[in-house]
């Protein structure tokens, strides 16, 4: 090895010239291991509504497609552009009134 480095996330010891940006720390490099596992903690999320169902949404940045499952049923596709966590917000807002008019018009009958 011309310049063993420790990666600063996992310890492993790489060569110091394989090592690439962190995506979310301007001044770190970490191996491409946990680069790309950094990368995909940061395409997923999930959240649970106020009626106890789990939402869960993962990007793909390379086709700019988000999809959302509900309680592990795929649901919905979405395009998005730049911020996938900001689309998925977007959806939650309309799942939320969704869900609330559903259960007034439950309620109702």
């Amino acid at each position: 090895m011309d310049m063993p480095s420790p990666c600063p996330n996992c310890g492993n010891i790489v060569e110091f010239h394989d090592m690439v940006n962190h995506p979310n720390e301007f001044r770190t490099l970490v191996c491409e291991e946990c680069h790309d596992q950094i990368q995909e903690e940061n395409n997923r999320g999930d959240m649970v509504d106020k009626f106890g169902n789990r939402i869960t949404w993962k990007a793909d940045p390379d086709d700019g497609l988000i999809e959302s499952s509900v309680n592990s049923e795929e649901i919905a596709t979405w395009c998005y552009e730049d911020e996938a966590e900001a689309t998925f917000l977007s959806f939650m807002e309309i799942w939320n009134k969704a869900q609330e008019r559903a259960q007034v018009a439950h309620e109702s009958i």
